[in-house]
């Protein structure tokens, strides 16, 4: 019966992530780490001085490298075309979901009769839409997730080994600070779990779980002395803190929301079907007036408490700036979907049993190739679709064809602030964007339809949607 739930968790997976991802276009932030990684890969830039355009972010310093770092061997290894950082962020969430099926396996190796319900905290996880959307938009929270994962399963393997624990915990660590390489501080909130399990789980576990997190204080802040001692890395970090960290609490502009609980209320809008989902489970148990071992139910509570506080722990620090948006959530969903599932799984458990049926299994079976058959239609139906800047990326195929790669376009100022026309244009043809005074001397000009029209420049007749194009005489 399980294998029936797994096979339909797997094709609504599917379905969530692949005919969207598919699609041409892309929220600006995913084009934005797709391209400076574009460039790395070509040479342009180098490891610690990445490079966006020549006339936007020419030193990119918005976020950690890592991400970027990992998807310019993506490049290299897939090519150029569009599909290369779509590739990434679908092998991303793969991993991600066999991360979480090996932690819920992991916590429950001493529970066989939880073993195959993996599925119940992966399907709780993807159903967000913050967070299929973030896996078809390149967040960077993909690949933070990974390493955070990494961390907890770490951490459980370190408290159930009987030796060498000093090995995990040093992984744990390892993983905590490949997340900061990723997003920054706020990619070390599982360094809280030792904690949070002594509290949750085992009082009598405090003096090891202080001991252990010591320990991983002290190797993150070896590894940040580490890199504090190699000055290309130290100037990275400190144009990071002034470029990025230090402009989200002092400039007014980077503020996305007026409330500081914003992500609160987002937490509640996408938890709001895993949360209806759980709620059925308990109601048909109730229906069913199911027999719960109330020992079992006492210790999944716990191992609930024990998730909810690491989920909390990356999702209450996000509300000290107004900058707040939905995908920062993204690397807590496991642990929310994990706290869900351990509150009903004993439950499901009982329920499976009681309706056990090969007419049920075969209804489920039906189901999952149902929409299994519909995702392959949608990809098929979206691929050399775009899903958003339609009109504009028409425009830009047709520039492209024209303008020689790695050239520069001039422009006007209004245009310069278009931010996703620069990140197009550079991330499939190498084109620079050019608003400066000295603009005019430059063979390319564009600019909106509608406009005056230019001297010495003669318009181009290339059917475009948006924009006029112009060359020089």
């Amino acid at each position: 019966m399980t294998r029936s739930f797994q096979l339909l968790t797997i094709s609504i997976f599917l379905l969530l992530i692949l005919p969207w991802i598919i699609q041409d276009g892309m929220f600006m932030d995913g084009m934005i780490y797709a391209t400076v990684a574009r460039n790395l890969s070509l040479g342009i830039g180098s490891w610690w001085h990445l490079h966006l355009t020549d006339y936007l972010s020419p030193t990119y310093l918005d976020q950690p490298p890592l991400t970027i770092w990992i998807t310019s061997f993506y490049f290299k290894l897939f090519g150029y075309s569009m599909y290369t950082e779509r590739i990434y962020s679908f092998s991303a969430a793969i991993i991600n979901l066999l991360l979480i099926r090996a932690l819920w396996k992991k916590i429950n190796i001493n529970r066989p009769e939880y073993q195959n319900y993996w599925w119940l905290p992966v399907l709780l996880w993807i159903i967000p839409p913050a967070c299929f959307w973030s896996f078809t938009n390149n967040m960077e929270e993909n690949t933070m997730s990974i390493f955070i994962l990494s961390s907890v399963y770490f951490m459980i393997s370190a408290i159930q080994k009987k030796s060498n624990r000093l090995i995990p915990v040093l992984l744990m660590a390892t993983s905590i600070f490949l997340s900061a390489m990723c997003k920054g501080i706020q990619g070390t909130f599982t360094a809280i779990g030792f904690l949070a399990y002594a509290l949750t789980i085992d009082r009598s576990y405090m003096r090891t779980a202080f001991k252990y997190t010591v320990s991983i204080v002290i190797a993150l802040a070896i590894c940040g002395l580490g890199l504090y001692l190699y000055t290309p890395a130290t100037d990275y970090f400190i144009g990071y803190y002034h470029t990025r960290i230090l402009n989200t609490f002092i400039n007014p502009e980077m503020a996305t929301t007026e409330t500081r609980f914003y992500l609160l209320l987002r937490l509640l809008s996408e938890q709001i079907t895993p949360i209806l989902l759980c709620i059925t489970i308990l109601v048909l148990s109730v229906k069913y007036k199911l027999k719960i071992n109330s020992i079992a139910k006492l210790d999944n509570r716990k191992f609930a408490l024990l998730f909810l506080l690491i989920a909390l722990a990356g999702t209450l620090p996000l509300l000290v700036t107004a900058e707040q948006r939905r995908f920062y959530l993204v690397p807590a969903f496991p642990f929310y979907a994990m706290a869900f599932s351990f509150l009903v799984i004993e439950h499901l458990t009982k329920l499976m049993e009681r309706l056990r049926s090969t007419k049920l299994q075969s209804i489920v079976k039906l189901f999952s190739f149902a929409i299994i058959i519909v995702t392959i239609i949608l990809t098929i139906t979206n691929f050399g679709t775009a899903k958003r800047d339609k009109e504009m990326l028409s425009d830009i195929y047709k520039i492209g064809k024209l303008v020689p790669q790695n050239s520069t376009i001039a422009i006007d100022s209004e245009l310069f602030r278009t931010w996703v026309l620069h990140l197009y244009f550079q991330r499939y043809y190498g084109i620079s964007l050019d608003a400066t005074a000295e603009n005019k001397n430059q063979v390319y000009f564009l600019k909106r339809k509608n406009g005056s029209e230019l001297s010495n420049y003669e318009k181009r007749d290339l059917e475009l949607s948006e924009f006029n194009f112009y060359k020089k005489y």
